[in-house]
């Protein structure tokens, strides 16, 4: 699975990938508590299915990217329990890294891929940081630039907007320019602080 990988479910691959990766950065986890932390991540609404990550942690801990670990747990008036954790192995920091500062595809699932970078900035350098909030900031800027383009053709007839259509379509035109805009103004204020001697 590569960085850069095309396809919806290989984007969504290498978001979970990316996401399961850095959580073990900061130390071993289960799988149903890497479940919970995503769903809180990404919202309500982006719920990684167990169908999905399981295999997909088999398939990591197959690529050597991470280990299992058993311990026993103490459980009242049963004895012990083992319970099973996943950590990361070197070859998976590696891989982590090279996730974290590709700028990989522009696409509709780029935002969800930055929240996860976001996630996990602490573990890279300043530099690193930098250039993985630029990346994200070259990617609202296309979007912005492209939503107005399309607001001026429709406002200069070059495209054909049905009139009775087209305040509809420059409010959602607009909508989403002051959306991107937002992400723009927060990412500037995060950058010109990061760059404060």
């Amino acid at each position: 699975m590569q960085a850069g990988t095309t396809g919806n479910s290989g984007r969504k691959s290498v978001i979970y990938e990316l996401f399961i990766l850095g959580e073990l950065m900061d130390g071993p986890h289960y799988g149903y508590l890497l479940r919970d932390i995503l769903g809180r991540l990404l919202g309500p609404f982006r719920n990684i299915s167990w169908g999905v990550l399981y295999p997909l942690i088999r398939q990591l801990e197959q690529e050597g990217l991470i280990a299992l670990e058993e311990s026993e747990l103490e459980e009242k008036g049963s004895g012990s329990k083992q319970s099973k954790a996943y950590h990361i192995t070197d070859a998976g920091r590696h891989r982590f890294m090279a996730l974290m500062l590709d700028k990989g595809e522009f696409t509709a699932d780029y935002p969800e891929l930055f929240v996860v970078k976001l996630n996990n900035l602490q573990h890279l350098t300043p530099t690193q940081q930098l250039t993985v909030l630029q990346h994200y900031q070259e990617y609202l800027e296309m979007e912005k630039v492209t939503l107005l383009r399309g607001q001026q053709k429709i406002l200069e007839r070059v495209i054909g907007v049905p009139e009775e259509q087209q305040p509809h379509v420059l409010e959602v035109i607009d909508f989403r320019v002051n959306k991107v805009q937002a992400q723009l103004d927060w990412l500037h204020r995060k950058i010109a602080s990061m760059l404060q001697p």
